[in-house]
């Protein structure tokens, strides 16, 4: 095991995403919008409707937080022209919809423009919250999606099935979350999905996940043992545990775990990966990163897994952020690259 502890930043954030979209960039577009050539069905451009301008994209924040009359000022500061204009010029960014197991799920796929065929390593990324809640909006895809592209990976993404239903469905046709149920399919998709893209590299595949994504990469890994490696941010090690941190989770396992009351034990030794581990290819390369002013997901999960991982000599490295919160926002530029440097080291 490997135990880092990050160095004080000195540089911005916004320093640091210019230059990783500056990096990846490729060629100058005059036109984003009239290039747009979907690689998926049911997809269309992130950059459409009233985000198909920076100005257009200002307006629309304004006008969804009217009793916040700093906004504007807001979004100057944390996603300056500069960067969105850069993103959109060199990144294809697409929202598709796609099938799985009967019910309809919304995904990304995020990628630098003009990469030669086979050329880029492939990033799933599993995001965290439930519902609405830490849903990939545009302004989340921007900010948490399009750095990692912007790194040189395609960048697929799944806002799982369920209650956010981007698509107005009728709810049988979108089906439900189940927090790491029959949601996990929404991810595995990906594993054929990936060879439909032209640029996109199938054999050199890793997974990330940020809070509950963490323990749906966990999940994920059982059945996709060709993975080449993973990076788990903030995650749950063991859910039962966890609930003497933060009980009120107990009302997301109750309103989404089918039959919880009566199988509790069961369902949560099913999602932890403390209970699982050994279903896990051994030689597998795991990145632990979290906070330890984490106040949503202890800190002593990352510390549990290591260990664990340490048991069983599979390799991994664990990052402790001092003075990191749930987000990470603050320290991420820095810790982009760190998980960057770790997920290229292990391309088979």
């Amino acid at each position: 095991m490997k135990l880092k502890y990050l160095l004080p930043l000195f540089f911005s954030s916004v320093c640091l995403l210019s230059a990783g979209v500056a990096q990846a960039a490729t060629s100058a577009v005059s036109n984003p919008a009239s290039d747009f050539q979907p690689l998926l069905a049911y997809s269309k451009n992130c950059f459409s409707g009233p985000v198909s301008s920076y100005d257009g994209f200002v307006s629309m924040l304004k006008r969804k937080n009217p009793n916040n009359p700093n906004m504007g000022a807001m979004i100057h500061q944390s996603i300056p022209r500069a960067v969105f204009e850069q993103f959109q010029q060199h990144l294809h960014c697409e929202q598709f919809v796609y099938d799985v197991d009967g019910v309809k799920a919304v995904g990304y796929l995020i990628l630098p423009k003009a990469a030669p065929a086979r050329s880029l390593p492939v990033l799933v990324y599993n995001r965290g919250g439930n519902g609405k809640t830490g849903s990939l909006i545009f302004m989340n895809v921007m900010t948490q999606l399009m750095p990692l592209a912007a790194q040189g990976y395609a960048v697929f993404a799944s806002n799982y099935r369920g209650e956010h239903n981007q698509l107005k469905l009728p709810p049988e046709q979108v089906g439900k979350d189940e927090f790491g149920g029959a949601d996990v399919a929404d991810v595995l998709a990906f594993k054929t999905m990936v060879n439909k893209v032209p640029a996109a590299n199938p054999e050199h595949v890793a997974m990330m996940g940020h809070s509950r994504g963490g323990m749906q990469t966990w999940l994920a890994a059982k059945q996709w043992p060709e993975l080449d490696a993973l990076v788990i941010i903030a995650g749950v090690t063991d859910l039962a545990a966890e609930l003497q941190y933060r009980p009120d989770m107990e009302n997301v396992f109750k309103a989404r775990i089918p039959d919880y009351a009566n199988q509790k034990s069961a369902a949560l030794q099913q999602r932890s990966v403390s209970h699982f581990l050994p279903q896990i290819r051994a030689d597998l390369p795991v990145m632990i990163v979290h906070g330890d002013k984490d106040e949503r997901v202890s800190v002593g999960n990352a510390t549990q897994i290591a260990k664990l991982l340490a048991d069983r000599k599979q390799p991994h490295e664990l990052v402790i952020v001092p003075g990191g919160d749930h987000s990470l926002h603050k320290q991420m530029p820095q810790l982009r690259e760190q998980m960057d440097q770790f997920i290229r080291q292990q391309l088979r």
